[in-house]
């Protein structure tokens, strides 16, 4: 979208010029102790300068950054909403084999016979402790004994079929008093096919994996906002059409689709606010991202509850993501990005609207200039012109990837938040679906998945600044863990009591993973920061993939294992946190020497 930025929008507008008579007022903080001019501009080309020090004299936590801060968040209710849509989408229904031949029977037979003879009782077997058999049938000729079986005793006529040997299904009768129609129940993804149902969820998270990658680096290249708005559109147009699929493998070819669509949404919209708001403001900004997560997670329950077709639920998702088409007009892009591109007069045209719609007077367009423009060597711009070519972008991608683990502390942080970001993702998406583990229903369940997030991503801001990054991260870490290690001691039927202690891990390992974007945007220098994020992220979904099944598959075996799994994980998670530096208020790194420099 070449031009873009000339559009119309709420929040750009025409360049205006600055009087240099008001650098005084504007600049006191780098003044020196009299008023000469002279040494005034002596000290602002000496100084460290920089963009952080531009952005402080437009306004660096004014109107402009609450706007893009909502706007830009807003994404998030939209994404939610497609993330945790699964739970209902392939909700499993009550289910029971559809015997052959037996429909056909009971066709013939009046009211009162059917109700007498019981058809489940003498068709599929039954044991006290998992009730009716949902894979297996008797298998004999109901045809040649429907007369005995409906003249017969209780006992005697049920002995008639029981003793005959029993079958696999390959048809189901699916209960529609929750929904009239599942993913599960118009595919059959049930018994031999369960997998197939974790898969759902599992190419959800496979497209975030690859998106969080790739979209990273494509903004990083082509812009926060030029990505954006081409997500965002092509997020409404997919979600749209998976709602009109006839085969379970598009629906899955789709929703990858979706996901690597959100993906780039997410991580996209968290690196422009960050970049455009002042350190104190990070923890603030940082932490309601998961706020606006957690509205749209409370909201898709209500939907549901009143949409219980899958393919209208679906529809109506897609339908929703056409709000987001309105980035093109009201998301600016990232000035700091810009200015790190070497295209310093757009820069300055987004920092003057900053100034003004912050009520903020800029100095000079040269004094600006000289700012922003002092971290872009001409190494940089030798780079900048060489993404021309086409295998230019490929070599700087690989490059950027490998800037990650070059050097000792680089390496360090990037391993260490790798595994932070795979263990939070697991069990914040673990939680999420572990409804069906304890029996709980399914609206409820995810209604107060997405209600903890709200005070979750507020009741720590305070810690963060107070105590620091580090420390909060690592408590947050262990109370999560201890959370779902407690529910070791509930017995499986104290239904409320294991709700009450997963809702609670919620609530600690949704601040976590919030925390989680946060700290490593702010560990990581500006030329790879996306990408440092981008490829975390990436290490997070393939916890995500695996989680489905982790919470289908071992859950079959004993309700209490994906908890006490994700309950070490987290403790362990907790331990390694204490390896990081503290970042708390601390300027942001713009490059792999400023960080190697550092402690840790």
């Amino acid at each position: 979208m070449e031009g873009s930025e000339e559009h119309s929008s709420v929040l750009m507008s025409e360049d205006k010029s600055i009087n240099e008579t008001d650098v005084k007022t504007s600049l006191t903080h780098v003044q020196t102790d009299d008023d000469d001019p002279d040494k005034f501009k002596f000290s602002l080309q000496d100084s460290g300068g920089g963009f952080d020090e531009a952005l402080e004299l437009a306004g660096s936590w004014g109107t402009w950054q609450k706007l893009v801060f909502v706007i830009a968040d807003f994404s998030q209710v939209i994404c939610s909403m497609h993330a945790v849509s699964s739970a209902f989408l392939s909700f499993t229904p009550e289910h029971w084999c559809r015997v052959p031949g037996l429909d056909d029977v009971v066709g013939d037979l009046d009211e009162a016979s059917i109700s007498a003879l019981h058809l489940r009782n003498v068709s599929i077997p039954w044991s006290a402790k998992t009730g009716y058999d949902k894979c297996q049938y008797y298998d004999h000729n109901y045809t040649a004994v429907m007369p005995d079986l409906v003249g017969g005793e209780g006992a005697a006529a049920r002995h008639l079929v029981t003793n005959a040997p029993t079958v696999a299904c390959d048809s189901w009768v699916f209960d529609p008093s929750v929904f009239q129609s599942t993913l599960v129940s118009e595919f059959s993804l049930v018994c031999s096919r369960r997998w197939m149902m974790a898969t759902v969820q599992a190419s959800y998270m496979s497209g975030l994996l690859v998106g969080s990658l790739v979209m990273g680096q494509l903004s990083d290249r082509y812009g926060r906002r030029t990505m954006a708005v081409l997500c965002a559109v092509a997020a409404a147009l997919v979600g749209t059409a998976a709602s009109f699929v006839s085969t379970y493998m598009q629906f899955l070819a789709l929703r990858f689709v979706i996901a690597f669509l959100c993906a780039g949404l997410m991580v996209i919209t968290f690196v422009l606010v960050m970049e455009v708001v002042k350190p104190e403001a990070r923890t603030m900004t940082g932490m309601m991202y998961a706020f606006f997560f957690g509205m749209g997670i409370a909201i898709l329950p209500g939907m549901a509850y009143f949409i219980r077709s899958w393919r209208y639920l679906e529809l109506a998702i897609g339908l929703s993501s056409f709000i987001l088409v309105a980035y093109y007009w009201i998301l600016p892009e990232s000035p700091r990005w810009l200015a790190s591109q070497g295209r310093f007069p757009e820069a300055l045209k987004i920092l003057k609207d900053v100034a003004r719609r912050n009520g903020k007077e800029l100095p000079s367009d040269e004094l600006v200039l000289k700012l922003i423009s002092r971290a872009h060597t001409k190494e940089d711009e030798a780079t900048a012109t060489q993404s021309s070519k086409w295998y230019s972008g490929i070599i700087n991608s690989m490059r950027a990837q490998f800037t990650l683990v070059r050097t000792p502390v680089m390496r360090r942080r990037c391993m260490i938040s790798f595994f932070l970001w795979f263990v939070a993702a697991s069990v914040y998406y673990g939680l999420i679906f572990s409804g069906a583990n304890i029996k709980a229903d399914p609206f409820l369940m995810i209604f107060i998945s997405g209600l903890v997030e709200l005070p979750s991503a507020i009741v720590f801001i305070s810690p963060l600044d107070r105590f620091g990054r580090r420390p909060t991260m690592c408590g947050l870490f262990v109370a999560c863990s201890a959370c779902l290690l407690a529910i070791l001691a509930v017995p499986e039927d104290q239904i409320y009591v294991n709700f009450f202690l997963v809702s609670f891990g919620k609530f600690f390992t949704t601040a976590v993973f919030q925390l989680q974007y946060l700290y490593t945007g702010e560990l990581m220098p500006t030329k790879v920061r996306n990408i440092a994020v981008g490829s975390s992220s990436m290490m997070a979904r393939i916890g995500c993939i695996i989680t489905p099944y982790i919470i289908t598959l071992l859950g079959d075996v004993h309700y209490v294992l994906p908890s006490t799994l994700f309950g070490i994980l987290s403790l362990v998670a907790g331990l390694l946190t204490l390896l990081l530096p503290e970042t708390n208020h601390m300027p942001l790194p713009e490059t792999v020497e400023e960080v190697e420099a550092m402690s840790k």
